[in-house]
């Protein structure tokens, strides 16, 4: 799990770790380096250097010439630090949760702070009412907005110039009303098993807060690519999802290709997109060791006004192994890790809102 940086994994063996070392009984933040030793404990380091140790000899045996062998060692130290890193971020994660929480609302916010893909089904089943109260939240803010923008701020120079004919007393008063065209968006959802619970919940929040937006148009994935737009606009929330983790024209059995969707959705569905649109993207980007074309992705970003992608998996894990995030990055405006619903509804929040615009809130 550390030589391939499986992230997945390597936070269950940390969960597992955790409850073995009795983690409920943490409380206290001077319990959190404690607590982060004894996880560590719990995993056989000795068998595992001598493992890695092996492999480095075996390596040397087969004739890896001694840089090579010297960015093996380094590659291996970098993996030993970062879950060193992922054992204590977990405890300290949990000493914030138990701190800030209590009773219901502490059930609910614990879900909407777990990793996506280690939720169990019956959390799955649990998570509609979340979502649904996570929408509402940020259905509430936006019109509260609405409702200030529509009141309008003093207009203190129109003001004086509209009253000059009585002697500049402010006897008209005249306000600035700033109107804000709703968003279009168009959504590329990645539906493959590894990202399935994350696929879930976004397509959940879209679907609650179609309304926001003037227009939105989502799109499933794997290696073929299929509009489940129609679905979204006529079917209750969860036959919309299903259908699109489940029904649509795609082989859901295949392995990711996102470099395919992409091209196959410039051929296809380019014209869909113009500068009023934000692209929201799901996905790992696991490309199996397929052709990422990034020209697809740098093209879509010619026509719209900006990309959001949200991928999630863990940063420590992009541009290891098959994914090719960084290969994308210069062509996004704003990647955001999203391994848990909070973090997914904060960038769908932002989107509502349009913070996401402001200079320095990319990446």
């Amino acid at each position: 799990m550390l030589l391939t940086a499986d992230a997945a994994s390597l936070e269950v063996a940390v969960r597992q770790g955790g409850r073995a070392v009795g983690l409920e009984r943490l409380f206290y933040f001077l319990q959190v380096g404690y607590f982060s030793r004894r996880i560590w404990d719990q995993f056989p380091w000795e068998a595992i250097e001598a493992d890695l140790e092996a492999l480095v000899r075996e390596a040397e045996a087969d004739g890896l010439d001694p840089g090579a062998l010297a960015r093996l060692r380094t590659y291996m130290e970098l993996r030993m630090e970062a879950f060193r890193r992922l054992v204590r971020q977990h405890v300290q994660r949990e000493l914030d949760r138990r701190g800030q929480r209590q009773g219901e609302r502490l059930r609910q916010e614990l879900l909407a702070d777990k990793p996506l893909f280690t939720l169990s089904p019956d959390e799955v089943a649990q998570m509609k009412a979340v979502v649904a109260r996570l929408a509402r939240k940020i259905k509430d803010a936006l019109a509260l907005r609405q409702r200030r923008e529509q009141k309008g701020k003093l207009d203190p120079k129109r003001t004086f110039r509209v009253n000059l004919k009585y002697g500049g007393v402010p006897i008209d008063i005249c306000w600035r009303r700033r109107h804000r065209e709703k968003p279009r968006l168009v959504t590329l959802c990645d539906v493959s098993d590894s990202v399935r619970n994350a696929s879930r919940f976004m397509l959940q929040l879209v679907w609650n807060l179609q309304d926001c937006f003037s227009k939105v148009q989502s799109f499933a994935f794997v290696s073929e690519i299929a509009e489940v737009s129609d679905a979204f606009r006529t079917l209750p929330v969860e036959r919309a999802v299903e259908y699109a983790l489940g029904h649509a024209r795609i082989d859901y059995h295949s392995r990711s290709d996102f470099g395919y969707a992409f091209a196959r959705f410039c051929r296809e569905s380019l014209d869909r997109l113009d500068r009023k649109t934000t692209l929201l993207v799901l996905g790992d980007a696991r490309n199996n060791y397929n052709d990422p074309q990034p020209w697809a992705l740098r093209l879509m970003r010619e026509r719209v006004k900006g990309i959001i992608w949200l991928n999630p998996e863990g940063q420590w894990g992009w541009g290891v192994g098959d994914s090719v995030m960084p290969l994308y990055l210069p062509h996004c405006d704003i990647v955001r890790e999203c391994r848990t619903l909070t973090q997914l509804a904060e960038v769908v929040d932002g989107l509502v809102l349009g913070w996401w615009r402001r200079r320095g809130a990319v990446r």
